[in-house]
């Protein structure tokens, strides 16, 4: 994992540190690390998805640990305190989901997915088409903007619990 300062993220002067402490808490940029979070801490809270390198359907470790540091640079400890851990889980399972999805076919990751697509109310059927077509009843228009983070129900918890605090998740594009 590559690691940069605060110099190479904002820039090679003093200028940029000194903005950062002296402003940093209208930035809405937290620096901090985040106390240790456990694969262990994960599946307490959602038991439902297994995490093996077995060949028994699970989702690989190695995917898990990709999802987990994005997780750790996106949600801060010192933002969400006693919700962090939930918020964490929250992340982790939203990007699980949509990589399950892309397994199609794989027995062992169907009841991971049951409950995590977004669902609405029934509006119409038609019989020899097969369609039906779901009203949201405006649920998702509040989430205008939050790309694919409106697709599973951990990723409109995750928007929903960080709007209550003002500030959602950052995700910056390093180098």
């Amino acid at each position: 994992m590559i690691n940069h300062s605060i110099e190479e993220l904002l820039g090679y002067s003093n200028n940029a540190k000194i903005m950062m402490e002296v402003f940093g808490g209208s930035s809405n940029v937290i620096l901090t690390d985040n106390p240790e979070f456990t694969q262990e801490d994960f599946s307490k809270i959602f038991p439902v998805f297994v995490i093996s390198d077995e060949e028994d359907g699970g989702v690989p470790v190695a995917v898990y640990n990709l999802f987990k540091a994005m997780a750790d640079k996106s949600i801060k400890f010192d933002r969400f305190h006693s919700n962090w851990k939930y918020l964490m889980c929250l992340f982790i399972a939203h990007f699980l989901v949509l990589y399950i999805r892309t397994q199609q076919g794989d027995p062992g990751s169907q009841s991971a997915l049951s409950g995590s697509l977004p669902f609405g109310v029934a509006s119409s059927k038609s019989v020899d088409g097969l369609s039906i077509s779901y009203d949201f009843l405006g649920a998702t228009e509040d989430f205008s903007g939050y790309g694919t983070w409106k697709l599973t129900t951990y990723g409109q918890q995750l928007i929903t619990l960080t709007k209550i605090y003002g500030h959602a998740g950052i995700w910056v594009n390093g180098r």
